[in-house]
Formats: structure tokens, C-alpha cells, sequence
């Protein structure tokens, strides 16, 4: 496969008409540089053709029969684009038609870099994203980018990056100490993404990708993750001690997991959605902010959710098919919707369930304990009185 150097003949040729672009705006025409620029030539055809620093520019490389692209930037920008058919643009929001699908290198260079604070080559607004507008990030198709190098230029300046359902396969944002948002929803050929020194980071969406790994170590104000359904082989993430800010998780549909999650890292958590995540050993959560917990189809053989559903929730609570002995629900009278079948609860256990949930003298929830062993003429009892204050009770 040569792909590799059709894409650097490709990088060569659209750089060397930069250096072309930026020559003739400049106006170098003396006779004396274009005696010399004839002499270099002459004893070395290559000699005036000075290979550029790497962060010259941002290259995308796309395989579609056009593309259109978005970038916001504040103040007055010089912005040129050179793309692969040799045409150019010195718009913030270009369009070009090739007119056939072909791999090809789209290079942008903008001066100053620190102007750039926004990057979009693809968003809908899916998995919780903002409503897509003018003023958040615009709605915008797919553009077919597999690769870009050259982010480095605007590292310390861009906020927000969106590059969702593009086959892009590795996204590196080391060192982007102004980002706060990452939309790569349906990246699904996204295998790498680097987050060293992302204090800014809030927003990632990472869902339906291909990562095998995910380090959040250097991410402390990460607040909300979508990072369900990768599609390797295996999934592990690295928290470190990250987990002040987090509000969000979901990381569902990861039968592959083998990480487990420190959750008492995160007491400001209010959704906690892992079902089907290989998750095991004893759940602990601790924050008193939480409304849904969903991590059904795991292997946790107990679970405590003391104190974390304070009065005038409705809070739901999904663990169902998992392999619980123990669950506590204590101090939790916000709590009004509970699904623990087809789990190994004894009868002890079931008639604490039914116990509790009747001392909290709520009306019209929802419990369902199928699956385990069945209540006792007492948990019979507790269970009689849910159903007169309207809950809807199976056991």
C-alpha cells in the first residue's frame, strides 16, 4: 500500500505553493533575487525549496469529493487555505468541490495563530452536545478527514474541537491548555487520543470509537465523559486523581472493560451510566448529587447507595442481572425508582429492600426485585403498603 508517500508527494506539492502564495504576496521581484533564485536553480534544481518547520501549518488530509470546514477565530485573521486541487481560500468557513473522491492534503495557515478558538470538521450536536448554532458550534456533515497534523500551532488558544463521525484514527491535544470541548462522536476508526496537560477540559465525547486506552490523569476539570462503545478489543481508563468536577459518565456497552472506577472520586456525580461495563467487586457511591445510576448486566456483588438520594428526588437505580448479596439502600428517601432482579439477593436482603423503601412513606415508584429469593410474610406486609401509596411492586 502506498499511501504514505501519495500523501507526502501530496504535502510537498501544497507547501511548496505556500511558499509560491507567500513569495509573490511579499513581492520579491528585484532582479538581483531573481538572478540568483535562476542560479540556484540551475546548479541544483532543488536549492530554493526550503523544507518548512513542521508547525508551518495545519494539514487535513481527506479522502472526500469535497470539503468545507469551519473555523472561528476573533479579530481580523489573515486566513489562507491551500487545498488539494490547488485552489485557495482566505474564508473562516470555505468550500471546495473537487469533484471526485481521492485522498488529498488541505493545508491552513492563519496569522497569528492565537486567533484560531474553534475547529469543526464535523457536528450534530449528538450524546448531550450543545444545540448546534452560530454562537456554540455549527451543525456540519462529516468531511471525511483521516488525519492532521500541525495542531500544535494552536495548542495554547483553541477551545473547542468537533470532529464527529469523521474516520480520523489519532487526535493529539497534549499541551491544549485552552480546550474545554472535544465532540468526536462515531469516530469509528478513533484509536488514539492524547490528554497530557488539559486543564481546561470539560466536555470529551468519545463515544462509539475504537480506543483501547484513555488517560485522564492530567484532565482535573473533566466534568463530563460519553466514552461508551468503543470498539477494541479491550478498554481501560486512567483517572489518576481526576474526578472533582465530573457530573457525567457514561460508559456503557463496554463488555471489554477491565477497568474498574474510583468512584469515590467523584462527589459531584449525578449521572453514572456502565451497564454492561465488566464490572465487579462491591459499588460504593458516595455523592449525594445522584439521580440515575444505570449498571445493569455487570458483575457487582454488592452494592451502597447510603445517603445518596436525599428527599424530593426522583432518583432511578438499574442493577439488574448482576450478582448482588448485599444492597443498601439506607438514608435514601429520594429513591423511587429501584430494578435489582435477577440478582442473588437472599430473603433477608429482599425484606430490607421492602422494609426501607416503605419507611420513606413515598408515593408512586417503582420496584422490582424478580429473580431473587422470595419476601417473607413481612416483606409481604411492606410490600402491601407500597402498593396502596401507589408504587408498582414485583417480587
Amino acid at each position: 500500500m502506498r499511501f504514505p508517500n501519495r500523501i507526502s508527494e501530496i504535502k510537498f506539492a501544497e507547501l511548496l505553493a505556500i511558499i509560491i502564495l507567500v513569495t509573490s504576496t511579499l513581492g520579491c521581484t528585484s532582479s538581483d533575487s531573481s538572478d540568483s533564485d535562476k542560479n540556484n536553480s540551475n546548479s541544483s534544481p532543488n536549492a530554493k525549496v526550503i523544507p518548512p518547520t513542521p508547525e508551518a501549518n495545519i494539514t487535513f488530509v481527506t479522502t472526500g469529493s469535497s470539503f468545507s470546514p469551519i473555523i472561528t477565530v476573533t479579530g481580523n485573521p489573515k486566513i489562507q487555505w491551500v487545498f488539494g486541487d490547488g485552489s485557495t481560500s482566505d474564508s473562516p468557513s470555505p468550500s471546495v468541490n473537487f469533484g471526485s473522491k481521492r485522498t488529498r492534503a488541505n493545508t491552513l495557515v492563519v496569522t497569528p495563530w492565537s486567533a484560531v478558538t474553534k475547529i469543526n470538521i464535523g457536528y450534530d450536536g449528538s450524546d448531550g452536545g450543545v444545540t448546534p448554532g452560530s454562537s456554540t458550534i455549527e451543525n456540519l456533515k462529516k468531511q471525511n478527514v483521516i488525519a492532521v497534523t500541525g495542531l500544535e500551532n494552536v495548542a495554547p488558544y483553541l477551545q473547542v474541537w468537533a470532529s464527529s463521525y469523521n474516520p480520523i484514527t489519532a487526535l493529539d491535544f497534549n499541551n491544549f491548555t485552552a480546550l474545554h470541548t472535544i465532540e468526536c462522536f462515531y469516530c469509528t476508526s478513533l484509536a488514539t487520543i492524547r490528554l497530557r496537560n488539559v486543564p481546561s477540559l470539560t466536555r470529551l465525547c468519545l463515544e462509539n470509537c475504537n480506543i483501547s486506552y484513555l488517560d485522564l490523569s492530567e484532565a482535573p476539570s473533566l466534568a463530563d465523559l460519553r466514552g461508551a462503545s468503543q470498539r477494541s478489543s479491550t478498554y481501560s481508563i486512567n483517572w489518576g486523581t481526576t474526578g472533582a468536577q465530573i457530573w457525567h459518565i457514561c460508559v456503557r456497552d463496554n463488555p471489554q472493560m477491565t477497568s474498574t472506577f474510583p468512584v469515590n472520586q467523584f462527589p459531584l456525580l449525578k449521572d453514572f451510566y456502565i451497564w454492561d461495563g465488566n464490572q465487579s467487586g462491591a459499588l460504593h457511591l458516595t455523592s449525594t448529587n445522584l439521580k440515575s445510576v444505570l449498571s445493569a448486566n455487570n458483575h457487582y456483588n454488592a452494592a451502597n447507595f447510603s445517603g445518596c438520594f436525599p428527599a424530593g428526588r426522583k432518583c432511578t437505580v438499574n442493577m439488574y442481572n448482576n450478582d448482588l448479596t448485599s444492597l443498601d439502600i439506607s438514608n435514601d428517601p429520594g429513591l423511587l425508582y429501584l430494578n435489582a432482579s435477577r440478582n442473588s439477593l437472599n430473603q433477608t436482603a429482599v425484606d430490607g429492600v421492602l422494609q426501607t423503601l416503605d419507611s420513606y412513606n413515598t408515593n408512586g415508584g417503582d420496584l422490582d426485585l424478580t429473580g431473587n429469593a422470595a419476601p417473607s410474610t413481612t416483606g409481604i406486609a411492606h410490600a402491601n403498603n407500597l402498593t396502596a401509596r401507589g408504587w408498582k411492586v414485583q417480587s
